[in-house]
């Protein structure tokens, strides 16, 4: 029945050392004037297990996002209360308290747990590659961690993977939407990615000592974060994402805290642990989830879960405020939610979680208490060049399955040759074939620059999510070089085919130089893949795809602006000059004057010879 609330067994008492605890963790912001604040976390303290799962409740406003950011490391504490963090919307906002693991500092000090501790963060909305299978997916993650596809085949096993392990992960990373798995599948997956690195990281102690790989295993695996990874998914899914992180907690000994959205009373069930939070982030329990109702029913409360009721809404429901129902409800309401805090306040259990363990400082290149050296049970990341080569082969892959959207691309390239071919065609060699040769070469390199750096920037913000999520890795991750020179690598000569295709139809059709074409096609090329280069750059450093396509075109205005060095078509200013230096059109521009004009005789009567023998 629903009202009956049952726990699986608990694993081996796990020892201190092994504990994520957060310790009275005050979150407040000011907007503007310390009169308008408002209050995230107040005194919030609790404890997280490994061997098991938390279960994060409470009503919306209550901070459970921000205790996840807090323990992710993402919003830290400061020694003089103020928020590490960009941006100045928040300049005042104060954050103190403690997140330790084992007694040391999770993320602060010199030397915190977290650079021997496994932290994996599961995203709401997670986001992977379009292209890719779900197998070569957890194979490019199991590589950059050092693992190998027996840790691949286990993990898919394990989260009930194998059904779509050899399907398209679908999104929209590449040219167009992909569909693929099923929201489920995906949430797994992130978990399945999470559970790898925790795998990975203690893989090479295992097999070089089995003393030692006997040690890991007794000691936690790592902490597993999960911001509501039920979210938008139907009963039958969420509980089967919860099941997963309880089957990973046990499996891997880690540390599994998630925040749960309306969970069915099945998902309830499968909880270890419950942490319920009212508004301001106040502490209503934190203790085992089957002990909840019994300590709510006891006589310092007295609320009774009734028979056949979904235990976490009752819960979620004693906390809640109602807003809606005029001022004496809520006031009421408030009143409640008062004393139930005030009351967990006074528990023993309160008082211990509120309390920091005695802080244990590790050196830079000994042992920690836990008998852990930094780099203990951590496998060997691969080196820049074995990640360069990682990510040129996913982007290869991404670029191959995308082949389609190039033969679109190939056709519009030869469709747009073809009607700039039409409008020039056969121009002679008389007086006036002089200014149409420069404006037809002019025409080819701003048509060719403003078709690349439009491909480059609408491509790269679709993969920033993903991108960002893998380099903030601790381990596993990969630097900014590796991943540009990889997508420079296998996306530039894709990229150079089209300037070939346009310049190679409009060549003939307007009868440029012959013995200069293969010199106008290379620099045609080039200075598409300058463009491209040159989009990505501008897709890196701004905030957003659309931000992006603004900044975009106007950087090729400008190019275009000071491009013209012939005065063809716009004088530039003298002030302008040195500026000019920096236009891709300027150097394209002159590369295809040379290959044309250099050599090439015209005909002084040759524009009357061709009014004669069109009136003829």
């Amino acid at each position: 029945m629903d009202g009956e609330v049952g726990a699986p067994p608990d694993p081996p008492p796990a020892p201190p050392e092994d504990v994520l605890g957060w310790h009275n963790l005050r979150y407040v912001i000011h907007r503007g004037d310390r009169r308008r604040e408002r209050t995230i976390l107040s005194g919030t303290s609790g404890i997280a297990r490994p061997g098991r799962l938390l279960g994060v409740l409470g009503p919306s406003g209550s901070g459970k996002t921000s205790l996840m950011t807090v323990l992710a490391g993402k919003l830290r504490p400061a020694a003089d209360g103020r928020r590490k963090g960009r941006g100045r919307k928040h300049a005042t906002d104060g954050l103190v308290g403690d997140v330790t693991f084992g007694g040391e500092p999770f993320h602060e000090g010199p030397h915190p747990a977290s650079e021997r501790v496994p932290l994996s963060y599961v995203e709401q909305d997670p986001r992977f590659f379009s292209n890719l299978t779900v197998r070569e997916t957890l194979t490019l993650d199991a590589n950059l961690h050092g693992g190998d596809a027996s840790d691949v085949d286990d993990v898919i096993r394990r989260l009930g993977l194998a059904a779509c392990a050899d399907t398209l992960v679908g999104g929209d990373t590449g040219g167009k939407e992909v569909r693929g798995i099923s929201g489920g599948e995906r949430r797994r997956l992130a978990i399945a990615c999470e559970a790898l690195s925790l795998r990975c990281s203690r893989g090479a102690a295992s097999a070089a000592d089995a003393k030692t790989a006997d040690e890991i295993e007794k000691k936690a695996g790592g902490v597993i974060l999960a911001d509501e990874p039920t979210t938008g998914l139907d009963a039958h899914a969420a509980d089967k994402i919860v099941e997963k992180l309880a089957d990973t907690a046990r499996e891997e000994r880690c540390c599994v805290v998630a925040v749960l959205h309306q969970p069915r009373s099945a998902i309830f069930r499968k909880l270890d642990d419950l942490l319920l939070l009212a508004s301001g982030g106040r502490v209503a329990y934190c203790g085992p989830a089957c002990d909840a109702l019994t300590y709510f029913a006891s006589a310092n409360l007295a609320y009774v879960c009734p028979t056949h009721h979904n235990p976490a809404e009752f819960l979620v429901d004693l906390v809640a405020i109602n807003c809606d129902a005029g001022e004496e409800a809520e006031a009421a309401d408030a009143a409640r939610v008062d004393a139930i805090c005030d009351a967990w306040a006074r528990t023993a259990e309160s008082a211990a979680h509120a309390v920091v363990p005695g802080v244990r400082v590790r050196s830079p290149g000994g042992d920690s208490p836990g008998g852990d050296s930094p780099a203990a049970g951590v496998s060997a990341a691969p080196g820049p060049l074995r990640q360069f080569a990682l990510l040129a082969g996913r982007a290869w892959r991404q670029t191959r399955r995308e082949a389609w959207v190039r033969v679109t691309q190939l056709a519009a390239s030869a469709g747009l040759a073809a009607a700039f071919g039409a409008c020039n065609f056969k121009v002679g060699y008389g007086p006036k074939s002089v200014k149409r040769r420069a404006a037809v070469l002019m025409q080819a390199c701003i048509n060719t620059s403003m078709l690349a750096i439009c491909r480059s920037l609408n491509g790269f913000p679709r993969e920033r999510a993903t991108v960002s999520r893998e380099m903030r890795r601790k381990r596993g991750g990969y630097t900014a070089g590796p991943y540009f020179f990889s997508k420079l690598l296998v996306e530039t000569p894709v990229d150079m085919i089209f300037p070939v295709v346009f310049g190679g139809v409009v060549g003939p059709m307007v009868g440029l130089r012959r013995e200069g074409r293969g010199w106008f096609l290379a620099t045609l090329a080039l200075q598409t893949a300058a463009s491209s280069t040159l989009g990505t750059s501008v897709g890196a450093l701004s905030p957003s795809a659309e931000m992006a396509l603004a900044i975009g075109p106007c950087v090729m205005v400008l190019c275009i602006m000071l491009g013209d060095e012939t005065g063809a078509f716009a004088e530039v200013p003298d002030a302008l000059a040195p500026l000019a230096n920096a236009s891709l059109i300027k150097w394209g521009f002159r590369g295809c004057l040379c290959s044309e004009f250099e050599g090439l005789k015209f005909d002084p009567l040759g524009d009357d010879r061709a009014k004669t023998a069109a009136k003829t």
